[in-house]
């Protein structure tokens, strides 16, 4: 189970890290540093790239019948995780959208 835990830690931190990088190319996004939002957006990419990486080794082990519980932190770091995917996606959009009024 500790192997489990640090799996899911590494998604956690992983897909945070993106949903911040996310959430700080808006920020630069409105001011109109256009360049440094989609810096942020690329390291948000990266994260989120590292957190679907390791999710795989999550499912791959529940596809091999080696998960015999879900806990809350497996299913925190699913939440953050989606949570993350949607705030990078939106975060895309509407830097499109503040260069389109700028």
């Amino acid at each position: 189970m500790e192997n489990i835990e640090l799996i899911c830690l590494q998604i956690i931190s992983n897909a945070g890290e993106a949903r911040s990088e996310s959430m700080a190319a808006l920020t630069v996004a409105r001011n109109g540093r256009f360049d440094e939002a989609e810096e942020h957006l690329a390291a948000a990419g990266e994260k989120m790239k590292e957190a679907h990486h390791v999710h795989t080794e999550l499912i791959t082990m529940d596809a091999n019948g080696e998960l015999d519980k879900i806990g809350l932190i497996m299913i925190h770091s699913e939440d953050i995780v989606m949570g993350a995917e949607i705030t990078w996606a939106l975060a895309k959009e509407m830097v499109e959208m503040y260069k389109s009024k700028a």
